[in-house]
């Protein structure tokens, strides 16, 4: 993975200074630092978290975040150290489609506030803990606070904070926060840039890193025969899942026609339709994960997010995307999405109308060939985080 420097006097000291390696005497202990906005940031992780152990069995994991215990759970094996803490607000949302402008400016308002107190606890919880290392993704504030007690910081995501608010927070009274998030990521050691953002990074070094994502564990027919599907069925599936939120305050949604599909939803979600539709909630049936739904499907309909684009670009799945409006992040996800695999837009009106077939039929018919993705991604960042931290085998040979 070719490295650019966005400046190379910072960047000069490389492993050579305490932005480097583990103290060779010390086990690894690990803050894993993860945004609680999007479930997309916490099942990558765990994923590249799960390989970097079976390269080093020693490691412990401190996982900084505030999606519960649980969830992490069944994305990386115990044991490990569950930490609640949310490290910045994100962008606030209305509704799992639509941001919260004002809120999350409001809410910026208030973090600047606290940064300071909040830094000097990040700060005091690394040097209690025994953490001799930060990976984030991606918090800014525990990357300061790492640099600061001389940790090696690694950032892994497809953007940065910083980029997320800047059209966000312009002209108000805390647009000065991206320059904030900018320098505490500019503390760092680097960032491992996951495809679907922008090519350039705040942080002093920096590397393309390939596409990370979840794999299905269960074939489609065994998914099909657990949801008492049909085993032989010339309708398309549809998993229908806009995300991770209940969807309180909808009306009623009736999706008529679409003969040729068969819908799965998820989420207990207010949808009825003409063509055959099963109902799942969020905590799908015992020994059937979210990514076996998706292989198993011939499209999904869902908000354009990195976890589901990712999944469904890894499964070979068409992926229709719900409008997300105001989120800087959508337009490059969409551009990947219609460049690698089929896919298409469904407006938000067209959606709570029920209309449905349109955008459907284009992703199936859009005859885009898919473009493969590597199916080792985690497996290769683990490895570069491997060699950047200098990590040492039960034999202490380097990984």
């Amino acid at each position: 993975m070719p490295t650019t420097d966005r400046d190379a006097k910072r960047a000069s000291g490389g492993r050579s200074s305490p932005r480097g390696s583990l103290p060779r005497s010390a086990p690894p202990r690990i803050l894993l630092a993860l945004t609680s906005h999007g479930l997309g940031h916490l099942t990558r992780s765990l994923e590249i978290a799960s390989e970097l152990r079976s390269l080093d069995s020693r490691i412990e994991f401190v996982v900084a975040t505030t999606v519960p215990e649980a969830r992490v759970a069944r994305g990386l094996a115990p044991p490990f150290a569950y930490r609640p803490v949310d490290y910045e607000p994100g962008t606030l949302q209305r509704s799992c489609f639509e941001l919260d402008v004002t809120g999350t400016r409001a809410a910026y308002r208030r973090f600047v506030g606290e940064r300071e107190e909040r830094l000097e606890q990040e700060q005091r919880f690394l040097r209690a803990s025994g953490c001799n290392a930060v990976l984030s993704d991606i918090p800014a504030l525990p990357i300061r606070a790492g640099r600061a007690l001389g940790l090696p910081a690694i950032g892994i995501a497809n953007f940065t904070w910083d980029w997320i608010l800047e059209p966000l927070l312009a002209g108000t009274e805390v647009a000065d926060t991206t320059k904030i998030l900018a320098d505490d990521y500019a503390e760092g050691t680097l960032q491992l840039r996951l495809p679907f953002g922008p090519d350039g990074s705040p942080f002093p070094r920096s590397e393309p890193a390939p596409l990370v994502s979840r794999r299905a564990t269960l074939s489609p027919s065994e998914v099909r025969r657990r949801l008492r599907l049909p085993p032989k069925d010339e309708r398309a599936l549809v998993i229908v899942c806009p995300g991770g939120w209940e969807p309180s305050g909808w009306k009623a949604i009736r999706v008529p026609g679409c003969p040729g599909f068969r819908f799965v939803t998820v989420g207990d979600l207010p949808i009825s339709a003409d063509a055959p539709l099963h109902a799942l909630a969020h905590d799908l049936p015992a020994g059937i994960a979210f990514t076996d739904l998706v292989a198993a499907a011939d499209l999904v309909l869902a908000k354009p997010g990195y976890g589901i684009a990712s999944e469904c670009m890894a499964h070979q799945t068409a992926f229709v995307a719900i409008e997300r409006p105001d989120f800087r992040e959508t337009p490059i996800l969409l551009e990947a999405c219609h460049r690698m695999g089929p896919s298409a837009e469904m407006s938000l009106a067209d959606f709570f109308a029920g209309c449905w077939e349109g955008a459907l039929r284009s992703a199936l018919e859009s005859g885009t060939a898919w473009t493969p993705v590597p199916s080792d991604g985690a497996s290769q960042v683990a490895r570069r985080v491997a060699q950047l931290l200098e990590l040492r085998d039960s034999r202490n040979s380097v990984v």
